[in-house]
């Protein structure tokens, strides 16, 4: 693959450097730039350190159970982000935290959650979709090299990176415009190498990767690949809600849909899955779908 070198990345230092942050006044963390040769902060990255920063303010018997956020601008790569923390309630049960995310004192996204203390209760869930299990189908990466410098170049420091998570598409991963089809996609993924077993930590780093092809969704009914030079793209709004417990360093699938695009926005939607069948958490994504006159090399 011609020049895919360059946009190499060592994921252990993304690993190392993602959620250690400076500690600058009370409830305010700093996270340093890590070294990328993305266009612009990837929303994932966000979201997640969201999370961890919201998580350094928790009760000790309390987890996020559901955290709502919005982004505001688009994050450059090369500068500190800083993670205002407001600890709006600690009630019996539950807390509520928000967390505004700065970069040179402008707001670039932000985000409220809640916090339960993990109690008893009664169960149900949707049943875990019917598709192949991981063994056997190809990884993600797989499909980037045989389309090897079709792919705009555009979209090369993201997808050319090695990534923290290795992903399994179920149904064909689609790139490029084709035909209408149902916007139902299912997809396995899990961190590469192991986590510890702290909870917390499987949350954020779900929160890391949750925001990645829940918007593609919304592309395939219309027949539009994301890699479309004529589309823009942006996350707009991220809601997760935590059902159960898990480890995102084993097989999780995300069973993704999109009821609706209008308006040059779209809704994806997920539910992931354990291997064994529970359903431990939903998500929820609108995102910008623009589809411009003529194309734009710089917006991915």
């Amino acid at each position: 693959m011609a020049d895919s070198e360059q946009y190499a990345n060592d994921p252990a230092v993304e690993h190392e450097m993602l959620f250690a942050f400076e500690e600058v006044g009370t409830d305010h963390f700093r996270a340093a730039p890590i070294p990328s040769r993305l266009l612009r902060l990837y929303g994932g990255q966000v979201v997640g350190q969201a999370v961890a920063a919201i998580q350094k303010t928790a009760l000790p018997d309390r987890a996020i159970n559901s955290c709502h956020a919005y982004f505001v601008r688009p994050g450059s790569i090369d500068r500190p982000i800083d993670f205002i923390v407001s600890r709006d309630r600690d009630g019996r049960s539950f807390s509520a935290r928000r967390v505004v995310v700065e970069q040179d004192g402008q707001v670039i996204f932000t985000m409220s959650a809640f916090l339960h203390t993990q109690e008893a209760g009664a169960r149900h869930q949707f049943p875990m979709p019917d598709v192949p299990g991981p063994d056997g189908l190809r990884p993600m990466s797989d499909y980037i090299v045989e389309i090897g410098d079709a792919l705009p170049r555009k979209h090369w420091p993201f997808w050319r990176r090695e990534h923290l998570f290795e992903w399994r598409p179920v149904e064909r991963f689609r790139v490029f415009n084709d035909a209408p089809e149902s916007s139902v996609r299912h997809v396995w993924f899990r961190f590469r190498g192991k986590l510890g077993d702290d909870p917390a930590e499987h949350q954020r780093f779900f929160a890391y990767v949750s925001d990645l092809h829940i918007l593609h969704a919304g592309l395939v009914p219309l027949g539009v690949g994301w890699a479309d030079d004529h589309l823009q793209t942006a996350s707009l709004d991220h809601a997760i809600w935590f059902h159960d417990s898990f480890r995102v360093d084993e097989w999780l699938l995300y069973a993704l849909d999109s009821p609706a695009a209008a308006g040059s926005r779209t809704l994806g939607r997920g539910a992931v899955y354990t291997a064994d069948g529970r359903l431990v958490a939903s998500v929820a994504q609108e995102g910008l779908i623009r589809i411009l006159a003529t194309p734009r090399g710089d917006i991915l």
